[in-house]
């Protein structure tokens, strides 16, 4: 009986000391963490004239506190928040001079993720894009001059073109409604928050065209049913990307 309230004893003061050596380093971490923030140093750059061009603090080796940077003239151009390296919180651009802002962009983890708003130089909002994992996402907000909200975006057009009689081809050919800069078309399901990610498929491009290809080769015999959710995501004239999905019911037969 002894022994084994010996080893009972034994047992839990290993397990004690376990605990407070855990706790120890937890703490001895945290310190570590708490020191590293407080000793914050602002390394400084300046433009050939003298004017500061930059201020970036740093905590050790990492960026860590908000970075700024100036024109030639010492007027604010950019403010963009670090934590420990990478970019986190909201950044803040601004239009020459210094005054007006022209964007702020939210950042989570080095990412874009949150809102991305624009704004004319008197001050009135041009647009809010939302970004999620550094990609774009459905509910892009443009605004004209007289702070009216933009209503018409390009629409997705698909035209089926059906050669399988005569060469067992079948092609969907993507296009939109307006012309735009840029657009990329893709197929899959978009995040269940509406936005575009790396796991779609993308489809052939005609640059000049702007158009996208699908085609489906089926030999004779041959039948294809399947639900297709095609994506385009398409650039706008001030710069941001308008998502845009349409369902579409494909079924083939030669």
């Amino acid at each position: 009986m002894r022994k084994i309230l010996a080893a009972i004893l034994l047992a839990g003061v290993i397990f004690l000391q376990a605990c407070i050596f855990s706790i120890d380093k937890k703490e001895s971490k945290q310190e570590n963490a708490s020191k590293n923030r407080d000793s914050i140093r602002v390394e400084t750059a300046k433009h050939p004239n003298g004017k500061l061009k930059s201020e970036i603090p740093y905590a050790g080796k990492q960026k860590h506190g908000l970075a700024k940077t100036y024109d030639k003239d010492g007027n604010i151009m950019l403010e963009l928040p670090f934590v420990f390296g990478k970019r986190e919180g909201q950044s803040k651009r601004y239009y020459e001079g210094g005054k007006q802002l022209y964007q702020t962009t939210e950042y989570k983890d080095d990412l874009f993720h949150g809102l991305q708003i624009k704004y004319r130089e008197n001050g009135d909002r041009m647009s809010e894009a939302r970004f999620e994992n550094d990609f774009s996402c459905l509910g892009l907000k443009e605004y004209y001059t007289d702070n009216t909200l933009k209503k018409e975006y390009p629409k997705l057009i698909i035209t089926p073109v059906d050669k399988i009689q005569s060469q067992g081809v079948y092609t969907l050919i993507l296009s939109l409604s307006e012309r735009v800069r840029k657009v990329k078309y893709y197929t899959g399901k978009l995040t269940p928050s509406g936005c575009l990610h790396s796991n779609l498929y993308s489809v052939l491009l005609d640059e000049q065209t702007k158009t996208g290809k699908l085609t489906y080769n089926l030999p004779p015999g041959a039948f294809l049913m399947d639900e297709l959710n095609i994506i385009a995501a398409a650039e706008t004239l001030q710069g941001n990307t308008y998502v845009v999905q349409q369902k579409y019911n494909l079924a083939i037969q030669n």
